[in-house]
Formats: structure tokens, C-alpha cells, sequence
């Protein structure tokens, strides 16, 4: 659990708690934890600041105010000053795509990481939740003349816009701006999926692709289909073998949301976390078969003897046949090789689904109340 703290009278100690889930904050709290606690030393003169990180899996897709009172009675059985949370779900409220909310009578927020978009996601979750943590002390803190609430990183963002509630237990609310918001948002929960990680989970298939490649890169009838196929035709094979993969896994792990027909938000959810996942899937199939294709061409470039392969293709071969047979292989193992196969961790598949992991917390929210 990253802590920075410093020897302080207890009088000027101030403590941001930041309790965040799991699976997205675990290099947040690696590389930022730290540094949010200096940088609101560095805003706050009066005080000795330090950051606490816990995870804890909660249900965010509705927004802060369900979870209001657990979180308050949370910060206050941790003795934090103000509290910060984290979520990788997206929040959808009257139509818009909230980037923030700040309770009206609890020094809490609540973030969603998607919203903050996919570049230069630490920067800004490291400016989010310092602006945060800072702007609701001074909101609080009945010996400072704060003024009107106001985080700069966002208050202050052109992407992002503020709406001041008269109601409710939430006083601010942070949202996308219109034009920029869903695919903001789309692009942010990519980030969170970090598709990059399927690779892992398709160990097993990987494996069990490479071994049936290479019996099929001994046939001639491989070298003498590719030869025949042709550039255009290769692509279209590479397609149908990466869209086959990604049908299997949704489908073998059940990972597509159907939401009810009457319920527009639910329809919205289905659609963002349906796009996500199978963007996710597609990036994490598409890197598995370049390192696939890499590991059958250097298998063919040493088992096939290059005058043997002019013989049966009848012309003389040049570098770009060893990749057409290692091209045509890949996807003819893909499809055929791996998708019989299993994974070697099905945790890393199911990450890439939203919907699944919103049921996994609040099942786990359920059996903790």
C-alpha cells in the first residue's frame, strides 16, 4: 500500500485516502501514489500531507450517490481528511458521460478513468485526484476562504464541463463534453482493458498453434496454396482467421451484454462495453498473431530448403514466398490449431469485458455488506 508521510505535528497532518478497485489502479498506486502526496505538499504550505492507496472492489456504474454512505462511514473509520475514488467503469448520468462527482456534505469524489481518455493517462489521473483532494479540503476546511470550487485540471479542461447540482447528496458533477465524449471514453476504457494482457491468457492457444504449424509447413500443399492465393487473398485469410478467433472467445466465454430493449441506459452500457471488448479482443488477437507469424516464418526460413520449394513452385523463390507460406500457415493454424484449444488463463480473457467485471464487484459488494 503506497504511503507518503512526513514527521508533522499531528495538528497540521492531513490525509488523502484514495480507495480505488483493483484492477485499475494497481500502477496508479505504484508510480502516482507518491508523487500526489508531494504535489499537494507542494500546494499546501499549512499542512503535511500524506496519501494512503486501498483497493477494494464497489459498484460505480451508477454513479457516487448509492455508495455515499458506505464511503462515509469508510473514511471515517480510516481518519481521512478527504477521500478519492477510482473506478475503470464508465458512468453514464442523464445522458452524459461524468468524468467526476463530488459529494455535497462528505469530502468524497468519486473518478471514472475512461472518461479521462487514453493519452497521458497517469499525468492526468495524478492531476485529477491531487486538484481533488486539495479543492475539497479547502471546500471543507472552515479556517480557509476557498472560494468557488474549482479543481483546475478540471475545471479548467475544454474537454470537460461542470454542472452545479441545487439537489441531492452530490454538489459537483464533472462531465464529457458533447462532441468529444464517447469516443473520449471509448478510447480511455481501451486503455483500462490494456488488451495487451490477452496475450497472456492465449498462452495455451499460442502453443498449440505453433505445434500444428509445424506439421503443416512440411506439406507442399500449404507451400503450393499460398503461392496460388496471392497478397489480396492472404489479407482476407488473416481477417476471417482474427474474426474467428474473436467470435470463439466471445461466444466460448459468454462475453456479449444483451441488455432489455426498454431500459436506454442499460442499451447504452451494452453498447460501450460490446465495442470495448471486442476492440480489446481484436488488439489482443491481432498482437498474438504477429508473434505467431514471426515464430512460423523463422521455423520456415530453417526447415525449408529453398531449391525443394522452387521445385514445387515451379519458379525461382525470393524471401517474399517463405513469407507467403509463413503468412498463409498462421492464419490456416489460427483457425483451425487454436480455437480447439483452451487458455491458460481465463481471468485474462474476461478482464477484457466490462459487463463482467461490474457483475464480478458487485457480487463481491453483495457478500461483503
Amino acid at each position: 500500500m503506497p504511503e507518503s508521510s512526513g514527521d508533522a505535528d499531528p495538528t497540521t497532518a492531513r490525509t488523502l485516502g484514495v480507495l480505488a478497485e483493483p484492477e485499475v489502479t494497481a500502477e496508479f498506486a505504484e508510480r502516482n501514489g507518491r508523487e500526489v502526496g508531494h504535489l499537494l505538499n507542494l500546494a499546501d504550505e499549512r499542512h503535511n500531507w500524506s496519501v494512503v492507496v486501498e483497493y477494494q472492489d464497489f459498484t460505480a456504474g451508477n454513479g457516487l450517490t448509492p455508495m455515499l454512505d458506505s464511503l462515509a462511514k469508510h473514511r471515517t473509520h480510516r481518519a481521512w481528511d478527504v477521500m478519492v475514488c477510482l473506478t475503470d467503469l464508465p458512468i453514464r448520468l442523464e445522458g452524459r458521460t461524468v468524468v467526476a462527482e463530488v459529494a455535497l456534505g462528505e469530502p468524497i469524489s468519486l473518478v471514472s478513468l475512461p472518461a479521462l481518455g487514453a493519452v497521458n493517462i497517469d499525468r492526468r489521473v495524478r492531476s485529477a485526484v491531487t486538484d481533488l483532494g486539495w479543492a475539497m479540503h479547502r471546500h471543507f476546511d472552515p479556517e480557509d476562504d476557498y472560494g468557488d470550487f474549482g479543481p483546475p485540471s478540471l475545471h479548467q479542461s475544454r474537454r470537460i464541463e461542470r454542472a452545479v447540482l441545487d439537489e441531492g447528496p452530490i454538489g459537483f458533477r464533472y462531465l464529457s463534453a458533447t462532441r468529444l465524449g464517447r469516443g473520449r471514453l471509448l478510447a480511455g476504457m481501451l486503455r483500462a482493458n490494456r488488451p495487451w494482457r490477452l496475450v497472456f491468457g492465449l498462452r495455451s492457444a499460442m502453443a498449440a498453434a505453433i505445434a500444428t504449424g509445424a506439421f503443416a509447413l512440411v506439406t507442399n500443399t500449404i507451400w503450393q496454396l499460398a503461392d496460388l492465393l496471392g497478397a489480396t487473398r492472404l489479407i482476407l485469410l488473416m481477417i476471417l482467421s482474427i474474426c474467428s478467433m474473436v467470435f470463439w472467445i466471445i461466444t466460448q466465454h459468454d462475453l456479449w451484454e444483451s441488455p432489455r430493449r426498454d431500459n436506454a441506459l442499460e442499451r447504452y452500457k451494452a453498447s460501450l462495453y460490446n465495442t470495448s471488448t471486442v476492440w480489446s479482443l481484436v488488439i489482443g488477437v491481432v498482437i498474438s498473431y504477429v508473434l505467431l507469424f514471426v515464430a512460423v516464418l523463422l521455423a520456415a526460413a530453417f526447415t525449408i530448403d529453398a531449391d525443394l520449394l522452387a521445385q514445387t513452385l515451379q519458379h525461382p523463390v525470393t524471401v517474399w514466398d517463405f513469407a507467403e507460406v509463413a503468412w498463409m500457415t498462421t492464419s490456416a493454424v489460427l483457425i483451425g490449431g487454436a480455437l480447439g484449444s483452451g487458455f491458460e488463463s481465463k481471468d485474462d480473457i474476461l478482464r477484457a469485458a466490462y459487463g463482467q467485471r461490474e457483475r464480478h464487484r458487485r457480487q463481491s459488494a453483495d457478500q461483503s455488506e
